[in-house]
């Protein structure tokens, strides 16, 4: 694995960790204690629109704290780039774990599924919705810890005690028909 120096004594790995809509993760070592991170490097030339959506993702994911939840510690900007830093989930996503036409062993499945239960309860009961689970977004700790990553699709369903409700029409209209079921679980 190649790295260059990143910013005083971390080292940014040439290894990408993931990839999303606007950029990519890479992986931060500390040179002197070792500490791993991630840091989701969003390229704004490349992307000219990715800015609000880029601050509504930081904006909800400061506000969370739960053990299911990929941390964040923080962003920088540059003029072209930015760096969002996140806890480094050293188990990969659970989309690795899961063998095709096989699936996973079931006390795996449901230590899991409990795990993302819990997960997203807490993000609900904060008046949150992920709206992009799948699981290339369900990382794996080290200690087999899942988490939830990747809020760039999340929204604020409940602010301040006011919910703000689905349009009935657009739910119910024939173009929607059969994709009801399908956004109902993504909640």
């Amino acid at each position: 694995m190649q790295a260059t120096a990143f910013v005083e004594d971390w080292l940014c790995y040439n290894t990408i960790l993931g990839e999303g809509a606007y950029g990519e993760v890479r992986l931060l070592i500390h040179r002197t204690t070792q500490e791993k991170i991630a840091c989701k490097i969003i390229n704004h030339a490349k992307y000219k629109n990715a800015s609000s959506n880029i601050n509504r993702e930081v904006i909800i994911h400061k506000m969370l704290d739960h053990e299911n939840i990929i941390k964040y510690y923080g962003r920088r900007h540059e003029p072209l780039k930015e760096y969002i830093f996140l806890e480094y989930a050293a188990g990969g996503e659970l989309f690795q774990l899961i063998e095709p036409d096989v699936g996973m062993p079931s006390c795996d499945a449901q230590k899991y599924t409990r795990q993302l239960l819990c997960g997203l309860k807490y993000l609900h009961d904060l008046g949150i919705t992920h709206r992009d689970i799948k699981p290339e977004n369900l990382l794996i700790s080290q200690d087999d810890q899942l988490k939830i990553s990747d809020f760039g699709m999340a929204t604020m369903f409940r602010f301040k005690g006011r919910e703000r409700l689905m349009d009935k029409k657009s739910i119910f209209s024939s173009a929607n028909e059969g994709k009801i079921f399908r956004s109902a679980v993504n909640v």
